[in-house]
């Protein structure tokens, strides 16, 4: 069933309201969503899959997923083309709908849909591949008016009428919906095509959008040459002469099977959709429906979740009262980054959209979760990635200075002593060429972890470049630092380093620099600092030097 037994009757309204918080959410998921037929036209898409294909809004549904090279599914990453003919590396996701009954027409079958998620992993991937050749612009046929080749561009059924109701001009689109070739259209009305009832309130609205600025919007059915009716929507505009007389009108046509799905398939994109769904009554937050991927996300079934509260699944009491306030003030939740909590209490992240809706007269908040646990922690794995030095995992010379930076202007803030010291490992080119290129990068490694062995959790620890490495040390003076210095150089004489015919040991030679005035800055420091690494090595190598005025 769709909702639980309270719910087991639901209004044209409600399935209404559930249908356009369907399309609310997918439209603001940071992932691409479509909706395609069993032959790869696309029927539905969501601004994050036509930004992903550098499609304008609105440009995809009517095209062919093999166009964008996606019409696979497949877990790794692959290249999707996108309009520019540019390639992105996405993962595709795919899972079945089922068939539309109302798309049936003259015994051809329905035509069975499939739900495609699309996610962006160029940036993991690390590919920049342009795609060679483009398409190149093909121009139309000589002599083709303007207003013909608009019309044959546009993948929507569109139509032109005089003054008198007769067709003027229809596209392929229209003649594809319809059955009627486009020959057989023009000087006929819309008696051709649908009841004279019907006709006459299509007659009505023509005359009332010529005798007014703007356009008409509205539903209707549409007979086919075949017997079959389409209920479609039709948006109509009047055209007029250069003194302002109406001429006739023109308007486009789209079928309402395609864009809006009826329950049966309301409940199906519920169910195989990526994204969890609840629906709690806002007067006492209890839930009273929930899909099978919000009862896998929190691990309970949904049996158990129904009566219980939304309250219990937030992780953080403060984002709660957060998205609370936004509701309270008669506003909604879109995509924003909430912590919940599993039935084992272990932590996942999403992105929590949250609706206010009325259904069978009962307020209610329709909440809609996506797992961004996977993609937050691969964001935050990339950042890392950015911040350490690739050898030796501590920070990289930019993060360390930016870190580093941020303490200088604390010590000034609050008046404290900040020290800077300079590792240097002692003839580092003849471990290399001794022992080799990999036993010297296991040696640089050894010497971070030994630093980091010795040092304080707060204490900042950074790779320079080559055999050299710099500390900030907050709160200490230099003679303070020379202490851990010194307890730094020891341990590192101590260490055995595994090369390929048995053992060595290094050493290391460090300078130290205090902080000096309310206005130093921390590369005067560090070239404070490496005056005194360059005494320590001018003195035999294998000890600490603290910086004196005059070196």
């Amino acid at each position: 069933m769709l909702v639980s037994n309270s719910m087991a009757m639901i209004s044209d309204r409600g399935v209404q309201d559930l249908r356009d918080s369907v399309l609310f959410a997918y439209d603001r998921l940071p992932v691409g969503v479509c909706i395609a037929t069993a032959s790869g036209m696309i029927r539905y898409a969501n601004p994050a899959l036509h930004g992903l294909l550098g499609c304008e809004p609105g440009g995809l549904p009517g095209r062919s997923l093999c166009e964008f090279e996606l019409d696979c599914s497949l877990p790794q990453a692959w290249p999707a083309r996108r309009a520019d003919g540019t390639i992105r590396w996405v993962t595709v996701a795919e899972v079945p709908l089922p068939a539309d009954p109302s798309a049936d027409a003259g015994g051809q079958g329905a035509d069975a849909l499939r739900m495609l998620t699309v996610t962006d992993v160029d940036a993991l991937h690390r590919q920049e591949t342009v795609a060679g050749d483009r398409a190149s612009s093909r121009p139309g046929p000589a002599g083709m008016p303007v207003v013909d080749a608009l019309l044959e561009a546009a993948p929507v059924p569109l139509f032109v009428k005089d003054a008198d109701g007769q067709y003027i001009a229809v596209n392929e689109a229209f003649s594809r919906l319809t059955g009627i070739g486009r020959a057989d259209m023009l000087r006929r009305t819309t008696f051709a095509l649908t009841s004279p009832d019907m006709a006459r309130e299509h007659a009505g609205q023509d005359r009332a959008v010529m005798e007014r600025e703007g356009s008409v919007c509205y539903e209707a059915p549409l007979c086919t040459a075949e017997g079959a009716m389409r209920m479609v929507n039709l948006t109509k505009a009047a055209f007029r002469d250069q003194h302002g007389n109406p001429m006739g009108i023109v308007g486009a046509i789209h079928e309402l099977t395609e864009t809006r799905p009826n329950e049966e398939r309301l409940e199906a994109i519920l169910e195989q959709s990526p994204i969890g769904v609840s629906v709690s009554r806002r007067e006492d937050g209890r839930i009273i429906f929930v899909n099978t991927r919000f009862a896998e996300l929190i691990g309970l079934s949904r049996e158990q979740l129904i009566g219980s509260r939304a309250r219990d699944y937030y992780l953080d009491s403060h984002q709660r009262l957060r998205v609370l306030d936004r509701l309270r003030g008669g506003g909604g939740v879109t995509n924003m980054e909430v912590q919940f909590k599993r039935a084992d209490g272990s932590p996942f992240w999403t992105l929590f959209t949250v609706n206010q809706a009325v259904i069978q007269g009962v307020p209610v908040n329709l909440a809609w979760i996506y797992d961004y646990t996977e993609r937050r922690s691969m964001e935050e794995a990339l950042r890392d990635m950015a911040s350490r030095d690739p050898l030796t995992g501590i920070y990289n010379r930019r993060s360390f200075m930016e870190l580093a930076r941020s303490q200088l202007a604390r010590a000034h803030r609050f008046h404290e002593p900040l020290s800077v010291f300079v590792l240097d490992v002692d003839h580092f080119k003849r471990i290399n060429d001794t022992f080799g290129h990999a036993t010297g990068d296991d040696a640089l490694r050894m010497v971070a972890a030994g630093c980091q062995a010795i040092l304080r959790e707060y204490d900042l620890l950074g790779r320079l470049g080559g055999e050299e490495f710099v500390v900030v040390l907050p709160g200490a003076t230099a003679d303070e630092s020379r202490v851990v210095a010194e307890r730094v150089r020891r341990h590192l004489a101590r260490m055995p380093i595994e090369a390929p015919n048995g053992t060595f040991r290094l050493t290391a030679s460090i300078g130290i620099a205090g902080l000096e005035g309310a206005t130093d800055t921390l590369e005067r420091a560090i070239h404070r600092a490496d005056l005194a690494l360059y005494r320590a090595k001018h003195l035999g190598r294998n000890r600490v030097a603290v910086f004196e005025p005059g070196m």
